[in-house]
Order: C-alpha cells, then structure tokens, then sequence
C-alpha cells in the first residue's frame, strides 16, 4: 500500500459515481469471506446500543492483515415516520493495518446497500435454484432495489417480479423501474408475495408495536429466501421446519434477545463463510425450502470498503484533507 498523510473523504455522490456492478461485488465479498474462513480476516461481534424499537446505534469491525486493510463502520438507525428523511445513516473508516493511519472516510449507506445485497448474492449461488423465474419482495426501498440488482445479475432466469410495500409509493416506483428493465412486476399481497415467489426477499423495518406477520408455511418448495430483516417479519412458528436455515455470521444465531424480535436461530445449519468455504454444501435438492437470515457483516463492509477506495483512488475522486 502507498504511504500518504492525506484522509480521502468519499461522500455518496462520489460513491456512485464509480458505477460498481454486482458482478464485481459479488466476487470481493465471496474472496473476503473466503479468507475470512481460513482465518486470515479477522472481526468481533456487532455492537449495538438500542435506544427503542427501530432506534439504535451499532458499530461493525475487521481486520485483514494481510491485505493491509482494516474497517469499522458506524450506523445510526431510526424508526420509520420520524422527522429523519433517511432512516439508516452510516459512515465507514478505512485504515492501514501497518502504519495505523486512517486512508478514508466514506458514506456508508450505498456501500451498506451494495454489500447486504451482495452477501445475499453470494449466499443464493449455493441455496437458490439456478432455474428460479420469480422474485417476491416485502418491502420496496433501498435494500429490494439493490437485491433485484444483485439477483437478476446472478440469476438470469428470472423474469416476473412480486412486490408488497403495504401503502408505501415506493413499491409503484420499484415496480416501474423493473418494468424498464424487462420484467413482469405487479403489486400482490402478503401471503400471494410469499406463494408465488421461487427467491424471497424481506426488508421489513422495526416500528414500534411491531409483531411478526409472515407465515414460513407460506414458502414454496425450492424457494429461497432471504431475511435481510434479520428475520423479525417472520413468524417463529413454522421456521424449524425449513429443509436448510443459514445464517451470515456465527454470531446471528445469538442475535435473538428481548427488544431484537429475531427468531431463535440456535438451529441454523450453517454460515456463509460455511457455504464459501465448503464446509456446507448448501442445497441438495430442488424442493429444499432454505432461508438465510442477515444481520449484516463487518468482513463485507471491509470488501466493499476497499473496493470503494481504490476505485475513487485510481480515478481521482474524492476530497483530500490533511491527517
């Protein structure tokens, strides 16, 4: 790495400019937790500190030293319909493992959403059915358009998109935009979303007074679905009888506590760095009923990060300050 004593801020307008496909990201994360599952990425547990239902603060960190890199991100989130305009905000500091300087200072939240969906991404390559032709989301923001990016461009079978949003515009404008691209979208039901659907994908935010609401009797044979939700919009009921459950870190299956509203997840089968690292073989049957649940990972924030800043670094972008 190239000794320097400036600070690169990113900001996310800088971030998108550098066009990232999901090809490439998918690829970074797969590596990450490649390495991640020989030992050479180091990371501890997500630190969270719960303000109310929806409302928290956490922090996610790794180490890889071999790479010379080392990241720590930032989140803040709040609950839905408050006078914020953005619910989840999030910052990410990239460091140099050997000199301990700090390289840069990014907005996390295009990152965020490149990353989760690239982890899920990563996942179906071992759990989806290649020949999968309809996609079901529940919930229509920022996380179902980057997951619709990432699916489509892994699994190019899919043609017929599902949305539920509840009374939200945004499910209208997501719908509209897949139908620039080619697909059949229409608006469904809850249950009609969940039945129809060969990949699922829930990205249901906490509110106060929130109570689980999907049934997993609802998943059809050979579906795979994705919890980005950390599987709080799931009804427990049902869950054990899934053919596979996974979980994107070891430490998602002690996730569930009292205010999370996650399931208990003490009987997944396997992680995601199980699954790359084959100690998993992930599906074995056309009719397996699989989920992954997602808290989100610090060893894919490290790949996205670094893939971020070497792009801005080798095309210019970005403002240098003094450090």
């Amino acid at each position: 790495m190239t000794e320097t004593h400036q600070l690169l801020h990113l900001t996310d307008a800088d971030i998108a400019t550098l066009e990232l496909d999901a090809r490439k990201v998918r690829r970074v994360i797969h590596d990450a937790f490649l390495s991640y599952s020989a030992g050479r990425i180091h990371t501890k547990p997500k630190t969270s500190i719960f303000m109310g239902p929806g409302h928290a603060f956490q922090s996610l960190a790794a180490v890889d030293a071999e790479s010379g890199y080392a990241a720590l991100k930032w989140v803040g989130i709040v609950p839905p319909g408050g006078t914020a305009t953005v619910n989840i905000n999030a910052s990410t500091l990239l460091s140099d493992t050997a000199s301990g300087r700090l390289r840069c200072l990014m907005d996390g939240r295009r990152a965020t959403a490149l990353r989760t969906a690239g982890m899920t991404a990563v996942a179906a390559q071992f759990l989806a059915r290649q020949d999968s032709a309809t996609i079901g989301f529940i919930g229509a923001g920022v996380q179902a358009e980057a997951h619709f990016i990432a699916l489509t461009d892994l699994l190019p079978s899919l043609k017929t998109v599902y949305i539920n949003s509840g009374t939200s515009p945004a499910g209208t404008r997501f719908a509209e935009r897949c139908r620039k691209l080619g697909f059949e979208a229409t608006a469904t039901g809850i249950r009609e979303t969940i039945e129809q659907s060969d990949i699922v994908i829930t990205t249901v935010p906490l509110r106060p007074n929130f109570e689980p609401f999907i049934d997993a009797a609802w998943i059809r044979p050979g579906a795979f679905v994705a919890a980005v939700d950390l599987g709080r919009s799931w009804k427990d009921s049902g869950l054990d009888a899934l053919d596979v459950t996974v979980v994107d870190e070891e430490a998602m299956k002690h996730y569930a506590k009292p205010g999370n509203l996650v399931p208990p997840l003490k009987h997944a089968h396997a992680t995601l760095a199980d699954l790359v690292g084959k100690r998993h073989v992930g599906r074995t049957s056309p009719r397996q009923r699989i989920m992954l649940f997602s808290s989100g990972s610090a060893v894919a924030d490290l790949a996205i990060a670094v893939l971020i800043y070497e792009r801005a670094q080798a095309q210019g972008l970005g403002a240098r300050l003094a450090n």
